[in-house]
């Protein structure tokens, strides 16, 4: 990813390796969740494998942060890590989410250690202007501010960090 992506709700029910598609609202969150196929070609972040058959993913929309964060879980039910897109703000229109990412984002791993993944991509993002200056500040701060609340325990917020699921 070496630009700003859109990610939309429901995006995931057009990616033929993912099914078992379901969403539901909880207040101000949205929560998809989509079960990779057994013919799922296996995918890392690091070392940590985050797509397998069976593996389960979940996308939670969190419209009073204004942030999307997705938990990862394998086949047997056991939680891999956290993958936070650094974005725009979400935007709202009807029943449509969407985010502009920025490139830059986190992986925090169960036991909260957190990676910042991209950084090259980003780097050559800004230097092609593909990302402005405004944008990378934004993103850059947001990164500070994410990884500060996750030491606090303050991110993931306790309805993602604390979700489980049962296989």
């Amino acid at each position: 990813m070496n630009s700003p992506e859109i990610i939309t709700n429901g995006a995931w029910q057009s990616v033929a390796q993912m099914t078992d598609y379901r969403a539901e609202w909880f207040s101000e969150m949205l929560v998809e969740r989509a079960t990779w196929s057994p013919d799922a070609e296996e995918q890392f972040i690091g070392g940590q494998m985050i797509v397998q058959p069976g593996a389960v993913w979940l996308r939670f929309w969190l419209l009073e942060s204004e942030l999307m964060v997705e938990k990862y879980f394998d086949a047997t039910g056991q939680p891999l890590g956290f993958y936070v897109p650094i974005s725009m703000p979400l935007q709202r229109r009807v029943s449509t989410l969407r985010i502009i990412t920025l490139v830059l984002a986190l992986w925090i791993q169960p036991d909260e250690r957190v990676t910042v993944l991209h950084e090259a991509e980003f780097d050559q993002a800004v230097a092609t202007g593909a990302i402005t200056p405004v944008e990378a500040e934004q993103a850059e701060q947001r990164i500070r501010e994410l990884t500060l609340f996750v030491v606090q325990k303050r991110f993931p917020p306790a309805m993602v960090r604390n979700f489980t699921i049962k296989v």
